[in-house]
């Protein structure tokens, strides 16, 4: 199984959100100790957006929230589960619809 960065993925999904959106950058955490499990989340269009890898399993989960909902209280619903080398392909592509 090919062995992700997560800060080298996490440069990949923000240079493609750059593409299509403007955001900002509300946490970041990461574990290279932990198999390089990681978590990012951001603003976009007044929607908290949760990208989160898990590097054991070598999945990766993105989650969207209703519009203008603080960060704290926000509840998430998943739009995308899969390999961390569809995401960015599939996943922008998936977030990209929960904004039409």
């Amino acid at each position: 199984m090919e062995t992700i960065d997560f800060l080298e993925l996490k440069d990949q999904i923000e240079l493609q959100l750059k593409n299509n959106f403007s955001f900002e950058l509300l946490e970041l955490q990461y574990a290279p100790y932990a198999f390089g499990n990681g978590m990012i989340a951001y603003r976009i269009k007044g929607r908290v957006v949760k990208i989160i890898y898990d590097g054991k399993d070598n999945q990766i989960e993105l989650m969207v929230s209703a519009y203008h909902v603080k960060y704290d209280r926000a509840e998430l619903t998943t739009v995308f589960s899969g390999l961390p080398t569809d995401f960015i392909n599939n996943g922008i592509a998936a977030l990209k619809n929960n904004f039409k």
